[in-house]
């Protein structure tokens, strides 16, 4: 599980840089957009919603790409993934499905990046901290 949760942080906060290179409209487009989703998720909480919100963020990149998207970087496409990332963090931070130290790595990065109303950590919860 380490190796494959390492992986996979690695790759998200690679795209979260290559974003924050991008031009400021466009990373505040982006940011804009993963916020809202953070917004929308968090009021709920649950774990059902959560897997349905990384499922309709997928499904939005999938529609993305069959019009024709092909880079990572472009905002149609980098919105709905780091809010999926977002979301699969939240859950496997919540599941033991991902280590903790990657889960809280991708949520804090993407937390940082997109403005929101509520966080994650703002719930109580702190890094390194039990749930």
């Amino acid at each position: 599980m380490f190796v494959r949760s390492l992986f996979w942080e690695r790759t998200v906060l690679s795209l979260l840089e290559k974003v924050q290179l991008l031009p400021s409209n466009v990373q505040d487009e982006i940011a804009s957009r993963v916020g809202g989703y953070i917004d929308i998720a968090d009021a709920t909480g649950d774990e059902c919603t959560l897997e349905q919100f990384a499922a309709a963020a997928v499904e939005e990149r999938e529609q993305v790409i069959a019009q024709g998207v092909k880079s990572q970087l472009d905002q149609r496409w980098a919105a709905p993934a780091l809010a999926e990332a977002w979301c699969v963090a939240r859950l496997g931070l919540d599941n033991g499905r991902l280590s903790r130290h990657s889960a809280m790595a991708v949520i804090v990065a993407i937390e940082s990046f997109a403005p929101h109303r509520s966080g994650y950590l703002a719930k109580g919860q702190h890094a390194g901290q039990a749930s």
